[in-house]
């Protein structure tokens, strides 16, 4: 008898940077900004001949009723909660739930309750074993996954996604990471040896997303050029791949660090190939902070002159900081917030410190009894950190965070860097991608212009900007929907106050 299958993507606990949540609260549509990678890739691995249904939350509820055999839930601890509830309620109506991903494989402990199939580490070379005692009914409550040649990895089953949901499609093209940084946890759970899918294999996948009508795509990568040989193959091959589309170019998002500055020629050849966004990690302009979490490719460079080169090269920078390191005093919340502006980067993801559970800074601050046990972290809530901070309280470390989210998402300041940005970007750089605002975007900017003058005055301005350089609404747009997000965030947690930051705030001294 065929068997079946119901894979979800649970939504997240909490608003955070990297949501979606705005646009649904702001009615400007359910779709999330990035359709969902983890239940696709899971799907590749079914047996051809079982019944499979996908869910992303983000998009759709969870059908409770949906008749079937399993029910597969994968996510990260910011969707800890919602995980284990629905884990709970499939349970109770006696349906098999199988739970794999980043969070069960770097906190099985915490999972192993809420599972009746416990899977640790990435499927690839298990998957066969795993679905065959699926069939059989005779699993295993544990699989314990290695670290795979990715090369080997199937085509995400995209066609099995809410057909036009997502904005922006994914397509994995590594795994691991070399660095070491102390608060990271990707290595805990995907090695710092970093392997690599094939040219070819990408292009397939490209080749499928792009048929489906994707335009944009973000290449998932912890980060992308950190081996230069490797990024310039894939970026050769994705260039020849985007020229052939004419008119139907897709634009691609990615991670990497800020030592790409340091290669020309690279970072050339990324615009060419149609990147026109990448995350960095800055975290801090704080040497100390930097040489005390294993930071080293951000040290003894100017960190400000390095981001500029990236937006001379036709990419816009999007960057995340971090405060409450250990050489970290109550200072730095106006170090920061001038550093911030300082940088051609719309959008800054600002966080407090966190020790995620596998990490190295975890087990050296539970050694220094520094750890608050009962505080389940990672996206979990943003206002929320596991740590005692070294040089503060954690009062202190909270209330300058706030302080610094106000002063960074203030509108005018978010703005100006906007502008930044646009004057640094020449036109030749910029690909042929380029579109209008998109209906959500109109939307998005309608409901932040009425919420104050400041709103009215920095939609004001983007718009002048689209005017001036309509070769970058896309990346505006983008830049729009992620502030939209960060507004909601701070909205929702009660925090936001209208009126503007103190500037006589104690944070804002030198």
């Amino acid at each position: 008898m065929t068997k079946s299958i119901y894979i979800i993507n649970p939504g997240e606990n909490s608003p955070s940077h990297y949501g979606s949540e705005v646009l649904r609260a702001w009615e400007a549509g359910p779709r999330p900004i990035l359709a969902d990678l983890n239940i696709v890739t899971v799907a590749a691995f079914v047996p051809e001949d079982w019944s499979i249904r996908l869910c992303d939350e983000r998009v759709e509820n969870v059908d409770y009723g949906h008749p079937c055999d399993y029910v597969a839930l994968t996510g990260k601890i910011s969707q800890r909660e919602r995980m284990f509830a629905i884990s709970e309620e499939f349970r109770k109506r006696g349906t098999t739930v199988v739970i794999g991903g980043a969070h069960a494989s770097l906190d099985p402990d915490d999972v192993r309750p809420h599972a009746d199939v416990l899977v640790r580490g990435e499927i690839e070379e298990e998957a066969l074993k795993i679905f065959d005692a699926l069939e059989k009914g005779t699993f295993q409550t544990e699989y314990v996954c290695g670290k795979p040649d990715i090369a080997n990895s199937p085509v995400p089953k995209w066609e099995l996604y809410p057909e036009g949901m997502g904005l922006v499609a994914q397509v994995q093209t590594s795994r691991g990471c070399p660095f070491d940084c102390e608060f990271c946890d990707v290595i805990q759970y995907l090695g710092r040896k970093q392997r690599w899918k094939l040219p070819d294999q990408v292009l397939r996948e490209l080749e499928l997303l792009h048929g489906i009508g994707y335009r944009e795509v973000f290449l998932a990568d912890d980060n992308f050029t950190v081996m230069r040989k490797r990024a310039t193959e894939l970026l050769t091959a994705i260039r020849r791949w985007n020229e052939d589309k004419a008119a139907e170019r897709v634009a691609f998002t990615t991670q990497l660090s800020i030592d790409i500055a340091r290669t020309p020629d690279l970072l050339n050849l990324a615009s060419e190939a149609g990147l026109e966004r990448c995350f960095i990690g800055i975290e801090t302009p704080n040497e100390m902070s930097l040489q005390e979490t294993g930071k080293r490719q951000n040290m003894r460079i100017d960190l400000v002159a390095e981001v500029e080169k990236i937006a001379k090269a036709g990419i816009m920078p999007m960057g995340g900081m971090i405060v409450g390191f250990d050489n970290d005093g109550p200072d730095i919340f106006g170090i920061q917030a001038r550093f911030v502006d300082r940088l051609p980067m719309p959008n800054v993801s600002i966080a407090m410190l966190v020790a995620p559970h596998a990490t190295p800074l975890h087990a050296r601050l539970k050694e220094e009894d520094r750890l608050v046990e009962n505080v389940k972290i990672g996206g979990a809530h943003f206002l929320r950190t596991n740590i005692v901070p070294k040089q503060m309280t954690r009062e202190q470390l909270r209330n300058g965070y706030v302080w610094l989210m106000h002063q960074v998402y203030d509108p005018i300041n978010w703005l100006n860097r906007l502008r930044r940005y646009v004057e640094l970007t020449p036109p030749a750089a910029a690909n042929s991608s380029s579109r209008k605002f998109m209906f959500s975007e109109i939307l998005l900017a309608k409901r932040l212009a009425s919420k104050g003058s400041k709103e009215r005055a920095a939609i004001s301005g983007l718009q002048e900007l689209a005017k001036v350089r309509p070769d970058l609404v896309s990346n505006l747009g983008y830049a729009l929907t992620f502030y939209c997000q960060a507004r909601y965030m701070l909205e929702t947690a009660g925090v936001w106050n209208p009126a503007g930051v103190d500037q006589n705030a104690p944070y804002a001294a030198a």
